[in-house]
């Protein structure tokens, strides 16, 4: 799980999201305390979307990972029965 979670968190995940770039965009053209909200909300909104993506990329690396150790384990055994 480990390395699962360790090569999912190693690869970058790009999010768009429409409300953060007004958000952005918002706050760089108006720098008021309420604008400063909203940034602030939206980045925290796309910090969790981030998180959740790495958390199901670990999920599903760590699933593959075993199916190939599986599999890998299982020919291994089969060809040395035939041998």
């Amino acid at each position: 799980m480990v390395l699962a979670a360790a090569l999912s968190f190693a690869i970058p995940v790009f999010i768009h999201r429409n409300e953060y770039n007004s958000a952005v965009v918002n706050y760089t053209r108006n720098a008021s305390p309420e604008n400063e909200a909203t940034l602030k909300a939206e980045s925290a909104k796309n910090q969790q979307v981030v998180l959740r993506t790495h958390l199901w990329g670990a999920a599903f690396l760590f699933v593959l990972m075993n199916l190939g150790w599986f599999l890998v384990r299982r020919w291994s055994a089969k060809s040395s029965d035939t041998a």
